[in-house]
């Protein structure tokens, strides 16, 4: 019969050892997790940390496999088990993976960087998530005296994920990890990878969804201050500095990259390059398809916006119009209106417009400045001023009512 030695001492004696150890692991973990959300939330980052420090329990199973490593002796295989401490950060999107990686790397000490499940087969079950092994900075160590178990170097393990990630390692975890018999026949491991397959597309898809978000956020608010310009210098007559380009958007060729979306994208980007006929004939290209009644009412706007960018008022008026009539609350058609309203010496009419709009929604800037605006173009300076004010107190840097301010004091 083999004879089997045990070189450590006995699971009582580790207990005691590990428990006493456990408040500075604490106390660290502490430490670090404030340390990532602070510098998380200095980068803009959406994430969610869990975190632990590693029971007795799994700590003495992973240590019982430590034991025939004869490269590593009994005093210090205790080091070798990594993840005692661990953190897990779970992001939105697979972007937020990218950054929060490259964070960690600037603000610790890197050992180790893996992939899990980059080189997995396609139909394996594993699924992708970024590990990092981390010394923990020396200034997080504990300033009391600490057991003489506690490692002298320790380390941190940080798991980053995206949340369909999380809920792919859980569920695993259960179904495969946790259970007595993990899936043999073939055809409930082809159901395993079809569910992995289909996380890891919608993975993908999310982040495309959130990165066209992202374009057409800042492609309007571009267009949004630019209209604000046009309107304050020369009254919706553009300048031929505005014309020039940057970039030339085309429509595809292939006839299904040409979704709304897109198309929308590229209009207002031409849009926002002061390419007025190109953006229009997009615009009109979307409103020959079948839209959605609040679909079309948000394209006429666009359209409509440049149809006034460009110096074509009736055309504009028209679109504006026609949006109201399909949709009578889309408060930023009744916004622009009220503004060629205003442009058009028709106060009366912008006023109504403006009102509607603040009615809607009391707290918002443009729609509070444009009353202000008006009233100052019919020659209400009280008026203005007190619809300056109110703007001047939500926000004290919005720009268009401090300009207007620096009108009232002429």
């Amino acid at each position: 019969m083999m004879k089997i030695s045990f070189p450590l001492p006995s699971m009582g004696d580790l207990e005691k050892r590990y428990a006493a150890c456990a408040p500075f692991y604490e106390e660290v973990l502490e430490k670090l997790v404030k340390s990532i959300r602070a510098a998380a939330a200095g980068n803009n980052l959406s994430a969610t940390l869990r975190y632990r420090v590693k029971d007795f329990s799994s700590w003495y199973k992973k240590l019982l496999h430590r034991v025939p490593e004869e490269s590593c002796d009994s005093a210090d295989r205790h080091l070798r088990i990594t993840d005692v401490l661990g953190i897990r950060i779970v992001c939105p999107f697979l972007e937020e993976v990218n950054q929060v990686s490259l964070m960690l790397q600037e603000i610790f000490t890197v050992r180790e960087r893996e992939i899990k499940g980059a080189d997995y087969a396609s139909g394996h079950f594993g699924y992708e998530s970024e590990h990092f092994l981390i010394d923990v900075p020396p200034g997080f160590l504990p300033s009391k005296p600490i057991p003489e178990f506690f490692p002298k170097k320790p380390v941190c393990e940080i798991q980053i994920r995206t949340i369909l990630q999380e809920a792919w390692a859980e569920v695993e975890h259960e179904l495969v990890y946790k259970s007595e018999f993990s899936p043999l026949d073939k055809p409930l491991r082809r159901k395993l990878a079809a569910l992995n397959a289909n996380l890891t597309l919608s993975d993908i898809m999310f982040q495309e969804i959130r990165d066209y978000q992202k374009d057409l956020h800042t492609a309007l608010k571009k267009r949004s201050w630019d209209f604000y310009k046009l309107i304050r210098t020369n009254g919706g007559q553009d300048d031929e500095n505005h014309r020039r380009s940057t970039q030339t958007p085309e429509i595809s060729a292939d006839p299904s990259k040409n979704t709304i979306d897109a198309l929308l994208l590229q209009g207002l980007l031409l849009h926002n390059e002061g390419r007025y006929e190109k953006a229009i004939a997009i615009y009109s290209e979307i409103l020959e398809r079948e839209l959605e009644t609040r679909i079309r009412s948000i394209i006429l706007v666009h359209r409509g916006m440049a149809f006034f960018s460009q110096g074509g008022t009736a055309e504009a008026a028209a679109d504006f119009d026609q949006a109201l009539r399909l949709d009578p609350g889309h408060s930023k058609a009744r916004y622009y209106r009220a503004v060629q309203s205003r442009l058009d010496g028709h106060f009366e009419e912008a006023y109504r417009d403006l009102e509607a709009c603040i009615r809607s929604d009391p707290y918002n800037l443009e729609y509070l400045t444009a009353r202000a605006e008006t009233a100052l173009a019919a020659g209400d300076r009280e008026s203005a001023a007190a619809d300056c004010d109110t703007v001047l107190r939500i926000d004290p840097a919005f720009k268009p009512a401090l300009r207007i301010r620096e009108d009232l004091s002429d």
